[in-house]
């Protein structure tokens, strides 16, 4: 039995880790033991994946939890049995525990488009993204790629396509809305409509996809659009794990957590990242994205924790919110405040985006200690 279980190895996964081991520092010197089971050897800065599959965007999870005194076990959950307080593996093993961190994350939300599964790729996983990768690179310059879905990743995916296919390419991006990035706010709106017209990104908006082929999409009102390369950016839900805690789910699969992060109706079991949907402040609730996975993730592995040690937890609040939304060769943008009032663009928002991207959410060095991480993190706190 592990007295902490920590299912995921993504940034909630991985931030739960070095809170609830800093914690352990912190408020006892007992000997609790932790575990983090992941799927991957590898934590994939996923936010990334609409550049390209890049070896710097694996990083490997074992120095870092050695490091931290946190033990990893390479597996996958297939069934979690909250009253036995057990995981089930793929492999017939349970692994039992005291207090369970669920942070297994989203996936891609495949879309009922007759074709979809067999004739798409998506920039979901790792995996997914170097095999799109491997199409791309065989295409002429010439080459018609299509884009379904014009939310963030979206966005970001399609714009990029034009510095990564070259000038001779053609780009498409589709979406039953009515216009790219809806949801974004209308603060955005002249950025991505100026990206879109500068990256020579035709747009096909408020209508439907009917059917795909491997060379062809075809949308409700019967246009066909040839193509040599289709890719889903069509969302996320929740990982299918979270059918395994009783409790209400919203419509991306997320279960509601108390302010804590403590399953609501449960006594052991905290979520953290994509599986939780919890106010982030007095009014908003928590995104799907890395910015709130990675608090989400500390404030999961402290209060699992202190939950185990009868002492009092803290409510999560993350009142603080920002968007970088990368557009390719036109630059970046970006934005503070829920309303997303933008501070920075093109070059300079560029510049923002790429210190995030490849600094601000990477863990840290194993290097550091594990004394310099709790610190460097403000992970360790008061008993």
């Amino acid at each position: 039995m592990s007295d902490i279980i920590i299912l995921g190895g993504g940034f909630a996964g991985v931030w739960a880790a070095m809170s609830a081991a800093a914690e352990r520092k912190a408020a006892t010197g007992r000997d609790i033991s932790i575990t983090l089971v992941s799927k991957d050897p590898c934590l994939t800065i996923r936010p990334r994946l609409y550049e390209g599959a890049a070896g710097e965007m694996r990083v490997p999870l074992a120095p870092l939890l050695k490091t931290i005194g946190v033990d990893l076990t390479i597996a996958t959950a297939r069934d979690i049995d909250p009253a036995a307080r057990s995981v089930i593996l793929s492999d017939g093993r349970t692994l039992s525990y005291r207090r369970l961190v669920l942070a297994t994350g989203s996936r891609l939300k495949r879309i009922p488009v007759r074709g979809a599964d067999e004739y798409c790729h998506s920039v979901d996983t790792f995996e997914e993204a170097a095999r799109f990768d491997e199409r791309l690179a065989g295409l002429p310059d010439t080459a018609t790629a299509v884009v379904i879905g014009a939310s963030f990743t979206g966005l970001e995916l399609a714009t990029e396509l034009r510095a990564r296919m070259g000038a001779m390419a053609r780009i498409v991006l589709i979406d039953h809305a009515e216009r790219a990035g809806i949801e974004l706010g209308p603060n955005l709106r002249a950025a991505i409509e100026e990206a879109l017209g500068e990256c020579r990104i035709e747009t096909r908006f408020g209508r439907a996809v009917e059917r795909i082929s491997a060379s062809e999409v075809m949308l409700d009102d019967g246009e066909r659009i040839e193509t040599d390369v289709t890719v889903l950016a069509t969302g996320m839900e929740a990982s299918p794990l979270t059918k395994s805690i009783p409790g209400e789910r919203d419509r991306h699969g997320r279960l509601t957590v108390d302010r804590d992060l403590k399953a609501t109706g449960t006594n052991d079991v905290f979520a953290a990242g994509d599986t939780a949907n919890v106010l982030a402040d007095d009014t908003h609730e928590v995104f799907m994205s890395c910015q709130h996975a990675m608090p989400l993730g500390q404030f999961a592995g402290h209060n699992a924790l202190r939950d185990l040690l009868g002492l009092p937890t803290r409510v999560f609040r993350k009142e603080f919110y920002a968007t970088c939304l990368d557009l390719g060769p036109w630059g970046a943008a970006f934005t503070t405040g829920w309303d997303r009032e933008v501070q920075k663009t093109r070059e300079e928002g560029k510049e923002m985006k790429q210190q995030i991207n490849r600094q601000w959410i990477y863990p840290p060095s194993p290097d550091l200690g594990a004394d310099a991480i709790f610190e460097a993190f403000g992970l360790a706190s008061e008993a």
